[in-house]
């Protein structure tokens, strides 16, 4: 492969502030614990184990990220960063409206389209309130993919929810969104997912196929539908103290590091990975067990509800903001 001189130039300066950050840091190498309420085979959780391992080689050692993965429920792990027993973090769950909000089926047409309204205005006062509440700062967003339904039993149409219990993640938009097509929302807390399909207290889910599939739920929930029903948009925080114990070089590093992989890691892999995710569910329980929906049929089902949220929660022409980014 030919380098150029840029190139060439930009790696030798980049190699040579990670070696003066990490003789000046050895002594005071700084540790951080990130958590996740998921294993390691979900995209973001991978995702992350590459940023700590290159940035632990870019500073010589001197900023140690270890993962602490199936940490617990996801509000208690933004509590935990919150009070300081974990010093970063990325979750779906955030307890703000304004970033629930985007989780509403239909609103959002992909990961990247979430990605440029996290970036702009309305994802900026979304990060304001997340950093008042929980003295945590939102270091990015990102994404394993599109959320879906799945359910036991076969799915021919959007009116095969109608009386359905369907596990909803804990965002203010997923029970009503239930609701409007016939379901009855069934909060369940993530590690008991699988129980509660195996044993019927939830006839179905909410949340990504890849998380799906790492936690095994297509074992016993094996039909799903492969249009999008809301995008998952995580978010990635670290605590103002934990934030505070980095250096202003370290910060630099940390934060450059992070947005060079951020957008093939947190954005291009999972909206390349949906295709090869259903081939993984068809192998594993049939050519009939992925449905494809009338799209056009949800998204008049859901734009009242998406138009009714974005607007409570921004103000009138937010909703049309959301569109037009």
């Amino acid at each position: 492969m030919a380098i150029g001189r840029r190139t060439l130039a930009a790696g030798t300066a980049a190699a040579s502030f990670g070696f003066m950050l990490g003789n000046s840091a050895k002594a005071q190498a700084v540790r951080l614990r990130y958590a996740n309420a998921s294993n390691q085979g979900i995209m973001t959780n991978q995702h992350m184990q590459r940023f700590a391992d290159e940035l632990r080689n870019r500073s010589n050692g001197a900023i140690d990220i270890q993962l602490v993965l199936n940490a617990g429920s996801e509000q208690s792990i933004v509590e935990s960063v919150a009070l300081g027993s974990m010093d970063m973090a990325l979750t779906g769950y955030s307890g703000i409206p304004e970033y629930d909000v985007l989780y509403t089926p239909s609103l959002l047409r992909d990961v990247a389209h979430g990605i440029r309204v996290m970036n702009g205005p309305l994802g900026q006062r979304a990060a304001q309130a997340f950093q008042r509440r929980y003295r945590a700062r939102i270091i990015g967003g990102g994404s394993s993919g599109g959320f879906n339904i799945s359910l036991r039993t076969p799915i021919t149409s959007w009116q095969s929810f109608r009386g359905q219990k369907i596990r909803v993640p804990p965002f203010d938009s997923y029970p009503p969104a239930v609701q409007l097509l016939g379901g009855i929302p069934t909060p369940v807390p993530f590690n008991e997912v699988y129980l509660a399909l195996q044993q019927g207290v939830a006839d179905g889910l909410i949340t990504l196929i890849n998380v799906m599939l790492a936690n095994r739920f297509s074992e016993v929930s094996r039909f799903v539908v492969s249009n999008d029903f809301g995008v998952g948009m995580d978010k990635i925080f670290i605590g103002e103290r934990s934030w505070a114990r980095l250096s202003a070089q370290q910060q630099e590093l940390f934060t450059r590091t992070f947005n060079e992989m951020h957008e093939e890691g947190l954005v291009q892999r999972p909206m390349r990975a949906k295709q090869e995710d259903i081939a993984r569910w068809r192998a594993a329980n049939g050519q009939n067990s992925v449905v494809d929906l009338d799209q056009a049929e949800l998204e008049r089902i859901m734009e009242p509800l998406a138009r009714r949220l974005v607007t409570e929660v921004f103000g009138a022409g937010a909703y049309e903001q959301i569109k037009a980014a």
